[in-house]
C-alpha cells in the first residue's frame, strides 16, 4: 500500500499511457482498421469512399476537407447510418486519435473497410489536398 501511495502519479502516468496506446494502436488493428497516410490517400482519393471528420465544430468551421461529411465523435454511434455502407470509410481528425476511436467503433458496426487518416488534417494540409473553412 506504501509502494502505490508513494508513485501514484507514475502508475497514474502508467495506465494513461497504456490506455491512450490501446486506443490508437492496438484497438483499432483488432477490429481491421488501418492506418492512411496522406500520400496513400492521395493515390486512392478517386475511388469511391466516404470521408467522416470527427473532430469539434470549431475545428471543422476553421478548415475541413471539402468533400467531407461532419460527424463529431461523440455523435458517431447515433449518426453512423449517415454513412454509406457500400464504400470505404476513411475516417479524420486534428491529429489520428479521435479518429482512430471512431473508425474502431464503425468498424465495430459493421463497415468494411474502415481507414484512420494518419496524422489528421495537418497531414492533409501538409500534402497538399485542399482545406475549406466555413460551416459548408
Amino acid at each position: 500500500m506504501q509502494f502505490m501511495q508513494q508513485y501514484a502519479v507514475y502508475i497514474f502516468l502508467t495506465l494513461l499511457i497504456c490506455w491512450m496506446l490501446w486506443q490508437r494502436v492496438v484497438a483499432p488493428r483488432l477490429s481491421g482498421v488501418k492506418s492512411l497516410s496522406a500520400s496513400t490517400y492521395f493515390a486512392m482519393r478517386n475511388e469511391p469512399h466516404t470521408l467522416v471528420d470527427v473532430r469539434s465544430e470549431g475545428e471543422w468551421v476553421g478548415g475541413h476537407a471539402p468533400d467531407a461529411i461532419h460527424i463529431p465523435l461523440g455523435d458517431i454511434g447515433k449518426r453512423k447510418h449517415e454513412i454509406d455502407a457500400n464504400k470505404a470509410v476513411v475516417v479524420i481528425c486534428a491529429s489520428g486519435n479521435r479518429s482512430a476511436m471512431a473508425a474502431t467503433a464503425l468498424a465495430k458496426a459493421g463497415l468494411k473497410p474502415v481507414y484512420n487518416f494518419s496524422g489528421g488534417m495537418g497531414a492533409w494540409a501538409g500534402a497538399g489536398l485542399p482545406v475549406r473553412t466555413g460551416k459548408k
